[in-house]
């Protein structure tokens, strides 16, 4: 979803690249740079591994990836905000309510992190 915004920051940088369709390594043109492209769930422990030097990825994945990583610039674009839904005609009022109840979720570890606390209450 952002690999367009990341495209612009990169040519703004003045870092120009070849990507051949269906490839998943880019050259950079002038510059000692291999541009790896990768799903997004995967960016984070490919940098956390130390399989990469660099990464761009939401800190959502990050999170969930549950790997070390340092954060070493905020891009300001790619705001993700995750939320807890429940049917409008719901007697659900506070997540608390939810504790110990079958979640599904992207999320997991994400989201078995959040309601641990609520876990341990009940």
């Amino acid at each position: 979803r952002l690999y367009e915004k990341v495209v612009q920051m990169l040519k703004g940088a003045g870092i120009e690249f070849r990507r051949e369709a269906r490839l998943d390594v880019a050259l950079c043109v002038g510059l000692p740079i291999t541009l790896v492209f990768l799903p997004a769930s995967d960016i984070a422990k490919y940098v956390g591994e130390g399989n990469v030097d660099i990464g761009i990825t939401g800190m959502d994945i990050v999170e969930e990836s549950q790997v070390q990583v340092d954060q070493i610039m905020e891009l300001g674009f790619g705001k993700c905000r995750l939320c807890v839904q429940a049917p409008v005609k719901s007697e659900i009022m506070d997540v608390s309510a939810l504790a110990g109840k079958r979640i599904v979720t992207s999320f997991p570890d994400v989201t078995r992190a959040f309601f641990k606390k609520y876990d341990d209450e009940s």
